[in-house]
């Protein structure tokens, strides 16, 4: 049975901050091994912009090597859309179910140049794309988000933001194509406007208990729904509160028996101890 949820896979690296594939490896069984129907590989938990194109290519391949059969959306998106196609393209050969691409960002790009990427992308191979909509690239307007719509190869949104009313006007808009949420601690809001599922980051390690969430919501018993979610929220506050919500991620997999290093890529620090102890603690005193 489809659980609509995918997890944004986050990259493993050794102590020299080079990408451990074996790893990977293990940690594409593990999120699976929670319920999720795929991976969203290499998007904004991977660390994608401090990650080579060739990095990129590599991880893409050991996702698919070891995701059993299931989905693997590949997030080709860069600041570069010559660099993006040609991900595409790896992706297609690779085994990719669908693309996903961000917007180009820094630059401060026109609509039009934007809009003119995404197709670029979404015609360079027979997947279809999905549009990643989120603020640190851009932020769109719902005309905006209805206009890339529109065409037949972009066929759903990774939604990562809050105006909610905007999500709800464009899946009433667009009822053939998909959404998913991508906020995580905003996760009933966006099933309750008819997401069809979602893709975040704290899935890494408790993909499951969103699985229930949402089976629980959908069932109607939204009170037993919301307790869940208001301890997942407990945990992704203190992960978000604490500036380093990668190498935290990493560190609750590790407490879950997963052997992976808590460590982002620089510039991102290392964790402190306090954060570590701060992070065991709850964990240990978050009971489902």
């Amino acid at each position: 049975m489809k659980t609509n949820i995918y997890v944004p896979l986050i990259t493993p690296f050794t102590e020299n901050h080079e990408v451990d594939y074996d790893a990977l490896a293990k940690a594409t069984k593990f999120v699976l091994a929670k319920g999720a129907d795929g991976i969203y590989a290499c998007g904004g938990s991977s660390e994608f912009p401090l990650l080579t194109t060739q990095e990129r290519k590599r991880c893409l391949e050991v996702i698919i090597a070891n995701a059993e059969g299931k989905e693997v959306i590949a997030h080709v998106g860069s600041a570069s859309t010559l660099e993006s196609i040609e991900l595409a393209k790896h992706a297609y050969e690779a085994g990719a179910t669908m693309l996903s691409a961000v917007a180009p960002y820094y630059f401060g790009y026109t609509f039009a140049q934007v809009k003119e990427y995404f197709l670029s992308i979404a015609h360079a191979t027979p997947l279809s794309l999905m549009i990643y909509s989120a603020a640190q690239a851009r932020a769109y307007t719902i005309a905006e988000l209805k206009e890339l719509l529109l065409d037949e190869k972009i066929s759903s949104v990774k939604y990562t933001g809050y105006d909610f009313y905007a999500l709800e006007r464009l899946i009433n808009a667009y009822p053939d194509k998909k959404f998913y949420t991508g906020a995580d601690e905003a996760f009933l809001a966006g099933q309750a406007v008819g997401a069809h599922g979602a893709i975040g980051t704290t899935y890494n390690y408790y993909a499951d208990k969103y699985i229930l969430a949402r089976e629980l919501f959908l069932k109607g018993e939204n009170e037993k729904a919301l307790a869940i979610i208001h301890k997942l929220n407990d945990i992704t506050e203190i992960l978000i509160s604490g500036g380093a919500l990668l190498a935290s991620t990493k560190y609750m997999m590790r407490l879950q028996g997963l052997d992976i290093l808590p460590l982002a890529r620089p510039p991102f620090s290392p964790l402190s101890q306090e954060q570590c102890d701060t992070l065991k603690a709850i964990y240990e005193n978050t009971k489902f």
